[in-house]
């Protein structure tokens, strides 16, 4: 492969090895550096001058420098887990590799054999289940969560996935573990994904705030056993519900009829329905906690952002 096909496929950076695996000499690299064709981003890496640097580029480039794969919130960005889109560099390298790259944040891992190493968008980067149990590492069980819902979402990984990759890296003092396994306590009890992240927000917030927990997706049936609506949160017991009107789940006229035919055939059947809208959840998340213990005639335990069992 040649020098330019290289650049091509990386994202616009070559290291100096791979240039040399090309056929360039140390003379001629060391030429296109002083005439200023390469620009050197680290230390035996550079990038073609002609290309502007890009978040891939700078990623790609630490992961050839530092001989190692992207990971925690880079790999999830990779991943396409919507938490993240361009995150601050992170790369995993194998424990005894003494990385030091400057704005870098580098990770030495105990267990570099376990990274099922993949390629995503022409870089690598650790596999689902081992990036979403290192986040675990630098960011909330919370985050977690939502990283593995949306992961689920997509079809990437399931609850039994993240249960064995939990259980390969289980050991005293693995960072991320604790975090991961608080997750997989609550949520193996009840493997029911939220259809949106909207949904799994606000249950949170409920929650934190000593409402009830809410059943996510509860199924409405007639009395054939017939679907009449599938709810975003509700309290079965009660007879009462939330549905969540994200823009992204809930966009358009026809969608909109059909949703209210859903709601109003539920209240026939003696459900109480209300409809939460995404603006109240940003704008007055402490009014919103209040309007669900009026709603279920439940009194406030907790103070939201406090005591949740989320983590």
């Amino acid at each position: 492969m040649g020098v330019d096909e290289i650049f091509r496929k990386q994202h616009g950076v070559v290291g100096r090895a791979q240039a040399q695996d090309a056929g360039l000499t140390d003379r001629q690299i060391d030429y296109r550096i002083r005439s200023g064709a390469w620009v050197r981003e680290h230390r035996g890496l550079y990038r073609l001058a002609a290309v502007a640097p890009s978040w891939e580029s700078r990623l790609l480039g630490a992961v050839i420098a530092g001989g190692g794969v992207a990971s925690h919130r880079c790999a999830a960005a990779l991943w396409w887990l919507e938490l993240y889109k361009t995150p601050r560099i992170e790369i995993s390298v194998p424990y005894a590799n003494r990385a030091d790259l400057v704005g870098v944040r580098v990770h030495r891992s105990t267990q570099w054999e376990d990274r099922a190493e993949t390629m995503r968008r022409g870089i690598p980067c650790t596999g689902i289940e081992r990036t979403i149990l290192d986040c675990g590492g630098v960011v909330s069980a919370r985050t977690v969560e939502r990283l593995a819902e949306a992961a689920i979402r997509r079809e990437e990984t399931s609850w039994t996935s993240l249960l064995s990759c939990l259980r390969t890296h289980s050991v005293q003092g693995r960072n991320g573990c604790l975090n991961l396994r608080r997750v997989l306590e609550l949520r193996l009890q009840n493997r029911t994904i939220a259809l949106s992240d909207f949904s799994l927000l606000v249950a949170q917030l409920l929650v934190d705030g000593g409402v009830p927990e809410p059943v996510l997706e509860y199924r409405i049936v007639d009395d054939c056993g017939d679907l009449i609506l599938q709810t975003d949160l509700a309290w079965p017991s009660l007879q009462k519900a939330w549905e969540l009107d994200g823009l992204r789940y809930h966009f358009g006229r026809t969608e909109v009829e059909r949703d209210r035919r859903r709601r109003n055939r539920a209240k026939s059947h003696g459900w109480n329905i209300q409809e939460i809208l995404w603006s109240m959840y940003v704008d007055d998340p402490q009014g919103l906690v209040e309007q669900a213990h009026k709603f279920l005639c439940t009194k406030p335990t907790l103070s939201v952002g406090n005591g949740s069992k989320f983590g």
